[in-house]
């Protein structure tokens, strides 16, 4: 072998060893955060709903008031997780998520109820509405950085929009013509957002390595302020900083949101 040969090879050799420890230093500066939202005391009950007798579909469907959802261990759902990111700022996305900004979004108008309750959305991702009733609906959204819209929905149908800009927290959504129907829907640039299930669990995977702020949000008091997490708390405006160590998922475990926080 000639010694211009070797020092190819050589050469080869070591970049294809860089270039590995750097594809798997990258792989690894990625972490995940979960928890469970539980309410702690005697939930409050959330009022019926007064449904309009003028539509007999959502008289017969009875349809249900979700504000509050407490499961039967006092997990709490609808919670709203999301790392905030600086003004101007950006934050890096993870390859899997590359995927997500051609898969649409969906907000249906099913049972006289919006599902699901709060809509997450990503800037450019595709956001459809659909009717699923055999009742028409209306879709009405106080957004503040891509401008309120209302959209009929006849029964059957759906409309297709995208958002061009972040909103700087879960938006309330409505139906006019069934002025008993009420949502929320946040739209955020980046993929780190989450809300919890009936059973007051979420998580958040492949999340930049890093100290961020998170925001938590409930639609019953707003924001989730002062409630103790495993590495300090909420602030007054429910918003706290987390370490998200690389390749590790940093468990919240319990958060308990006090009972009168909810009324």
């Amino acid at each position: 072998m000639s010694k211009i040969t070797l020092r190819f090879c050589l050469t080869a050799t070591i970049a294809a060893i860089i270039l590995h420890g750097q594809v798997s230093a990258s792989a690894a500066e990625w972490g995940s955060l979960k928890g469970r939202f539980v309410v702690d005391g005697k939930p409050p009950e959330a009022p019926p709903l007064v449904v309009d007798a003028k539509d007999p579909f959502c008289v017969k469907i009875k349809p249900e008031n979700n504000a509050l959802v407490v499961g039967a261990d006092g997990g709490l759902a609808n919670v709203v997780v999301y790392l905030r990111v600086p003004r101007r700022g950006k934050v890096e996305v993870h390859p899997d998520y590359a995927a997500q900004l051609s898969e649409p979004a969906v907000l249906d108008n099913k049972g006289c109820e919006f599902h699901p309750h709060v809509a997450l959305v990503r800037t450019g991702q595709p956001f459809i509405i659909k009717n699923s009733d055999p009742t028409g609906h209306n879709t009405n959204a106080r957004l503040i950085s891509n401008g309120a819209f209302n959209v009929l929905i006849p029964e059957g149908t759906e409309s297709k929009m995208t958002f061009n800009k972040a909103e700087p927290m879960p938006m309330p959504v409505n139906c006019n013509i069934h002025t008993f129907m009420a949502a929320h829907l946040l739209v955020q640039e980046h993929p780190y957002m989450a809300t919890t299930a009936d059973d007051g669990t979420f998580e958040i995977k492949n999340i930049p390595a890093g100290k961020h702020e998170f925001q938590f949000w409930h639609e019953a008091p707003g924001y989730l302020k002062d409630l103790s997490l495993k590495s300090g708390k909420t602030n007054r405006q429910g918003r706290a900083d987390l370490e998200i160590a690389a390749g590790q998922t940093l468990d919240l475990g319990d958060v308990k949101v006090p009972a009168s926080m909810l009324k």
